[in-house]
This record gives C-alpha cells, structure tokens and sequence, in this order.
C-alpha cells in the first residue's frame, strides 16, 4: 500500500499505481445522464440556494426533452462532512438520500464550511478527509451502482476583495480540492472542477467593471444566480453536454436544405424573394435564470414563486457572466445560416412576430437564435418557472414539515423513533406523500411544456 502525500499530511491509502483521469467520461454525442435517473444534490448552503441544480434540469428537460430524469436537492446551509445542524451525516443520509434512492448523487460544497474559513489546520484538514471517504462509502454501501460525481466546489472570492491573509480562503480551499482529486483517482469517480472556471470569470470581470465583478458572488461566498450558471456550465459539459439546440443551413440561391440538426426543415418555398419554411425541432434553447429578472440571492424557503419575464430589462452582471465564461457557444447554439441571398437586407419573423433585421453577410455568416426572443425561447422560460416550481415544492416540504416535525420528536416511519407514536409518523408521512403527488403533477406539467412544437418561418427582404 502506497501513501499519497499532500500539505505534509498522509491523506489517503492508494491501493496499486492506477492513475485514471478525474474527469467524467462521456462518449461523444453521449450525455451521462439516462432515462430513468434520479439525481441527488448533495451539499450546503451554495447547494441550498437551487440556483444551479434548476439550472441543470432546465438544460435537460429543454435539450433533452424525452429523456425522463428525476432532480432531488438536499442541500443545507452550514453542513460539512460530518453533517450539521440538520443531524449527523448518518441522519442525513437516511433521512434526505436513501429513501429517493437515487441513481447519481453529486457532492458539491461541503469543504466550505470545513476549512473553517481560516488559515490551513492539518488538524482539521484530516477531519475533512476522514469525513469525506466516509461519506463516498456510505453512500456506496447504501445505493449499489450510484455513480458519484465530485465536486471541486466554487471559490471564496479573493479575486475582486483583498485576501483575509496569506494565500486567502480560496487557497485553503484548493488544497481541500486537491484531497477531493485524489479520492476521484483513488475511487474512479468523476470529478468536475467549478473552481477554477468561476476564478476565471472573476479575474476578467475584475479588469472590466470591478463593481459588477463582485456582485457575481455577493459577499464572497454564495454566488448569485449567475454566478450559479457557470457552475452549472461547469457540471454540464462535464457530463458531455450538447452545445447544439438546432443547426440548419439554407441554400436560397438552389432553394435547397443543405444542413439540418436536431429539427426537420420542411415546405421551403421563395415567392417573391421572401423564403418560408417550417422547422419541427427536437430541442428548445436554453433560458438564463437572471438575464432578464431580478432573483434574489437567497430565494425563500416556501412556496415563493418564481420573478417574472421581462425581455426589455437585461441584467448587467448575469450579462457580462454570460459573456465572459462562454455560456452561449458553450450550451447554447442554435445556428441558422442562409446563404446566397439576392437583397442586401432581411426582417426575420417566427410565428409572425418579429426578430430582428439582419444583413446578407450575417445570416451567411450564422444568427444565433438561442439569442433572440423567439416563440421557443418564449416556451423554455416557461419549463424553468415549472422547474423552480417543482423543487420548491419538495423542498418546502422537506424543510417546513418534515425538519420541524423531527426536532420535536416526529419522524416519518422509515427513521424509527421510539419517542413519537406511530400515528404521529404516519401523519408525517401523509403529508409528504401529498406534497410527492403535487410535484408529480408540476414534473409532468414541464415534460408537457417542454414538448417542441413545429414553427413558421418568415425570411422577408427588407421594404418589402
């Protein structure tokens, strides 16, 4: 047995010299989720806040949308390997993942809180890493077959603040990261870095507007919902993430399809230099959380409703985020390219409502509608208020019913107490089954709503 040295601390028992990548695994044109999956979030108060993990069922009921998987976030602010104030980890693991027996559970920012937010402690760093494997082998032992997906999670930001001292939280945190690498190899895990791509977004926004570059994490340490899609971003392509919504080239010149992706071209016609078709896509673009509304830091938990659209208002810092970490060539591409057109000029219409104008060299060249207010995008902002909607509900529940009822002596029949009546852990139990049917209905309202519809298009020489 081998040693693996790192910070001058004996930090995990390696068995042979197998050295296998941290990253995930994903074929080409193969994303790592399934149908059928039941995803876990795992983590503190960053996981708490649900910005990211609805980011990523977005993406997947929108990109996706007859791929079935189910998203669980148990998420509580303060928790570290150990577990917290919401019990021990052996409580919450019993309590909060066992029982929805998930398929993949990711374990994201739980080294917060253990380093402590102070200069590195060997002591307290090997509690950490104690802590850890025991955590990936509990859930092992619990779930046969789960697929773990590590986490490096986002930094404390010593970017666009002074540090606190030598080397700064953020350092602290990446030697926990470097631990959390290792068990990867050592386990064969996936492992995706959410670290270093926000650092990265951080450090640029800095030498552009050092005012909207702190207000991507708020206070340091819980980013805002846009600095949540970059992590999201992070964990996405990860998984093998498709970047194409829909791809299509048009030949006006030959009246001819030259390419089509992900969507069907169909009755393409030119009457008078305008160009019609329909599209029957497979996938809609994806929605930003907080271009276009004002999401709070913290949302409430409870029952709170998702802001609404606003189009004419566009969000600064969630924009600029946007910009710099590459999220639309990452995540969303949505191509359409018509070449050989005879007029200087074009209006776009989808559905008959306007897009924009666009030169002959810029629809040559690609417009990206993932980009433009289109009848699809219209449709995708709608499947994330549903998305929201759906976490919130188990979420209240979880947190306002079953939470209270526990610390007053009152589990669901599953966690046996002795101290609370069988009535009383049944009634628990009833209620948390109403709330499971409720979201039933909402997680079957957004499959319904991310179906694709077919489209009318409208290539108009401008004046005309």
């Amino acid at each position: 047995m081998k040693w693996l040295l790192g910070a001058g601390l004996a930090l995990l028992p390696l068995v042979g010299t197998r050295t296998t990548s941290a990253r995930t695994h994903t074929r080409a044109n193969h994303f790592f989720l399934k149908n059928g999956d039941r995803v876990c979030f795992y983590g503190a108060s960053i996981t708490k806040q649900r910005f990211y993990p609805v980011d990523v069922e977005t993406y997947v009921l929108t990109r996706y949308p007859k791929l079935h998987v189910r998203f669980l976030n148990v998420g509580v602010g303060g928790d570290g390997v150990a577990g917290g104030w919401a019990g021990p980890i052996a409580l919450r693991l019993r309590r909060d993942v066992f029982p929805f027996k998930p398929t993949v559970v990711t374990i994201n920012d739980l080294p917060m809180n253990d380093t402590q937010y102070r200069p590195f402690n060997p002591k307290v760093f090997r509690k950490f890493c104690a802590g850890y494997v025991h955590l990936i082998k509990s859930l092992k032992k619990h779930l046969p077959g789960v697929r773990i997906v590590l986490i490096l999670p986002p930094p404390y930001d010593d970017i666009t603040h002074a540090t606190r001292f030598p080397g700064g939280i953020n350092g602290v945190l990446l030697r926990y990261c470097k631990f959390i690498r290792h068990v990867a190899v050592q386990y064969h895990l996936p492992c995706v870095n959410m670290n270093q791509p926000l650092v990265k977004v951080l450090t640029r926004a800095k030498k552009i507007n050092v005012s909207l570059a702190r207000q991507i994490i708020p206070g340091r340490l819980h980013p805002s919902a846009a600095g949540h899609l970059v992590m999201a971003q992070a964990l996405l392509k990860a998984w093998g993430a498709r970047a194409t919504v829909t791809a299509v080239t048009i030949d006006a010149k030959t009246q001819r399809v030259v390419a089509e992706k992900h969507t069907v071209v169909k009755g393409l016609k030119i009457t008078r230099g305008t160009l019609f078709w329909t599209q029957a896509d497979r996938a809609l673009p994806m929605p930003v959380m907080s271009l276009h509304e004002n999401w709070p830091q913290f949302p409430p938990v409870g029952l709170w409703p998702a802001p609404l659209l606003r189009m004419a208002t566009t969000n600064p810092v969630t924009a600029l985020t946007i910009k710099l970490s590459g999220f639309m060539h990452a995540l969303d591409r949505q191509p359409l390219r018509v070449t050989h057109l005879p007029a200087t000029n074009y209006v776009l219409r989808i559905d008959g409502h306007l897009m924009g104008q666009f030169t002959r060299a810029e629809l040559a060249h690609g417009v990206n509608l993932a980009a433009l207010p289109t009848p699809m995008l219209m449709q995708s902002y709608k499947v994330m208020d549903l998305a929201w909607q759906s976490a919130q509900i188990w979420f209240t529940a979880w947190r306002q019913v079953e939470f209270p009822m526990a610390n007053i002596g009152i589990t669901p029949p599953f966690l046996v107490n002795t101290n609370s009546s069988a009535s009383a852990r049944k009634a628990v139990s009833r209620i948390m089954h109403d709330f499971q049917r409720l979201q039933d209905v909402v997680i079957r309202k957004e499959r319904q709503t991310a179906r694709c519809v077919p489209h009318h298009y409208e290539l108009i020489p401008q004046g005309r």
